[in-house]
């Protein structure tokens, strides 16, 4: 049976419909990804199925005792000195106000009450799963919920959502402000829930791994389609496709009943009432029609290169109070280089890119900016935009012109191509939807000539038609781009490299750099044994020698030993750098297109100087543990 059936349902808020007179059945099970523009109402579709928004007509069918249960988007808020604790109880009702009192009772009758409580709505399986869910999203149990962040708070609402065991969840954007680690044990725990899911998103990884169907809002009606998200995008084009076969044909019989009606006396003597009557049925079927809007299209505004030469680090440490961020990290960053930075949430992600940017001084080591430097930044908490000011105002360009690339376009025209409509432009931001205050964002970054770009997690709230512009602007950017984000499929779309915080020992994290995207990450990383058995290697301490073996006092480097020893590293930077040159050169598209002959000698050069950069590491190992005996 169907947990819930719409039957010709309308929801309208003013000139056209949310809802056109739509059927949709949910049913148990069902991991149902949500699509639409920016705008189109999936949020108000969400919060008829919650039964938070009333409907204008039709009729929604619900079974006997349904629970829905609703990842709110705004951030979490409770009264007074609530902690998290108690406001994920509070969020499981009557079992949650049980639980409670069980665990404030003083006398033993109390208690039995409050136990029954809980036993009858299967309390101590929810108090569990809460349990679990607090340490799974990194939140603190006992924390007040007022002092807590706005990215905290929406965790905060998640877990409320994850701990009611619904029959029904739906999450709005849940993988924002999410780590890559918190995001794939979320996208696994959605996959395993018996409930059905109805979820909104701009994660195209989480998408495809937990979606085994998708529903498509599109201009008031909805499509549903019991396939795989690359199934639907095909399924989608031909469907599209159709539609406009159909209007195409019916524009033509149109035209051809229009000069008909038009013809002379005799003609209009002997016309059809019925004929007609269809011709005014086909004019207002021509004026109902909703055609997509247009697609968002923007270019971003390029300032003069600057030097070849962006960014250089070098074996900088940095601190914030006895965390530390960075220990002794180095990386050169080039023009062109389109560099992602991956890491858990708190890790310095942030303050990493304050420090390559200037905006910190490192505790120690040096960093560098090249000359010609033009940054623009995208900030994901969005603080900079003015809510009491207009859309146009926003843009903080004091002018109602725009210069993109030597052309100059009206303000009004250029954020047309962002999808606001002139009424949105003039009108005040605090109206603007998260998706809409990205893009005011975005066209904002874009109006400002740059040849370096920092963009904090800029796919938050966008959709996916947006989130493609956005791709290939950066893909085609022939500047510098330094992305913080948790979208996995987006930096492998967009990054050439990674900066990646990892294997973390004490709460002090490895910075590494890899070639290519998050995937390219994946498969070169080296897991965090093999690194601890490594750094044994590297650190050994003096051991007796075993019987027959030479003593400490033999063991000591001879001169040459000493000498060898003191120019190893150099050696093994010199080798590590014509690796990367090689391994650089091997990752290019046009790498393979060269004749055989040319692949193989790279290759084989490659080899060699792998194998050579390991004997040197032995050999270092070799001495370092002779000299600590000596």
């Amino acid at each position: 049976m169907a947990l819930i059936n719409f039957e010709q349902v309308y929801l309208d808020f003013g000139a056209k419909p949310i809802l056109d007179g739509v059927n949709l059945t949910i049913e148990r099970g069902q991991k149902w990804a949500l699509i639409g523009r920016n705008g189109e109402g999936k949020s108000s579709l969400l919060n008829v199925i919650n039964g938070t928004l009333p409907i204008d007509g039709g009729v929604i069918k619900r079974q006997d005792g349904l629970t829905v249960a609703k990842m709110q988007q705004s951030a979490a808020t409770a009264e007074g000195e609530s902690t998290v604790r108690e406001f994920l109880m509070s969020s499981l009702g009557d079992v949650g106000e049980a639980l409670a009192g069980y665990e404030q009772a003083k006398d033993t009758d109390a208690m039995m009450r409050f136990q029954q409580r809980i036993d009858d709505g299967d309390g101590w399986q929810l108090l569990n799963q809460l349990d679990t869910i607090i340490t799974r999203l990194r939140l603190q149990a006992d924390a007040q919920v007022q002092s807590l962040s706005g990215g905290v708070r929406r965790r905060l609402n998640l877990a409320a959502a994850l701990v009611q065991a619904p029959d029904i969840l739906l999450l709005d954007e849940p993988t924002n402000h999410l780590d890559i680690e918190t995001i794939i044990w979320l996208q696994q725990l959605v996959k395993n829930l018996d409930c059905a899911v109805i979820f909104v998103t701009h994660d195209r990884s989480f998408l495809r791994e937990v979606a085994n169907g998708i529903i498509e809002l599109d201009r008031g009606q909805i499509y549903s389609y019991d396939c795989d998200y690359d199934t639907y995008l095909q399924r989608r084009e031909q469907r599209l496709e159709a539609e406009a076969k159909e209007w195409e044909r019916m524009d033509k019989k149109l035209s051809q009943e229009e000069v008909w009606v038009r013809q002379g006396i005799k003609a209009r003597r002997t016309r059809s009432e019925s004929r007609v009557q269809k011709l005014l049925e086909m004019r207002e079927q021509k004026k109902q029609r909703r055609r997509q809007s247009g697609s968002a299209k923007a270019d971003i505004n390029v300032a003069e290169a600057g030097g070849k030469k962006v960014i250089t680090a070098y074996k900088v440490g940095f601190s914030f109070g006895e965390q530390t961020i960075l220990d002794n990290f180095s990386t050169k960053i080039m023009r062109g280089d389109k560099v992602g930075i991956i890491g858990p949430n708190g890790v310095g992600k942030t303050t990493l890119v304050n420090l390559l940017l200037g905006e910190l001084e490192p505790d120690s080591g040096s960093i560098k900016l090249g000359t010609g430097i033009e940054v623009a930044y995208f900030d994901q908490l969005k603080k900079d935009i003015n809510d009491n000011d207009t859309v146009q105002n926003n843009l903080q360009l004091g002018t109602d012109f725009v210069t993109i690339n030597g052309k100059s376009r009206h303000v009004i025209s250029y954020l047309q191509d962002f999808l606001f409509t002139p009424e949105k432009v003039r009108g005040p931001a605090s109206v603007l939807s998260g998706g809409e205050r990205s893009r005011l964002l975005l066209a904002r970054l874009f109006a400002r000539p740059a040849n370096l770009l920092v963009m904090d997690e800029p796919t938050n709230d966008l959709d996916m038609e947006t989130l493609d512009l956005l791709q290939d602007l950066l893909f085609d950017f022939p500047g510098t781009v330094l992305l913080i984000s948790h979208d996995r499929d987006f930096i492998d779309q967009v990054c050439t490299q990674t900066i990646v915080f990892e294997n973390p020992e004490d709460g002090v994290y490895e910075v590494n750099e890899y070639i290519g995207g998050y995937e390219d990450y994946l498969r070169q990383r080296k897991p965090k044994e093999a690194a601890a058995q490594k750094d044994i290697k590297t650190k050994r301490v003096s051991e007796k020698p075993a019987a027959g073996k030479q003593s400490s006092t033999t063991n000591a480097l001879k001169f040459h030993e000493q000498q060898e020893l003191k120019k190893l590293p150099s050696e093994i930077d010199g080798l590590e750098a014509d690796i990367n040159q090689l391994s650089a050169q091997a990752c290019e598209p046009e790498f393979y297109q060269q004749d055989a002959e040319t692949i193989k000698k790279t290759t084989t050069r490659l080899a060699e100087l792998e194998q050579t950069l390991q004997e040197k590491y032995d050999r270092w190992d070799e001495l370092e543990a002779k000299k600590s005996t000596s």
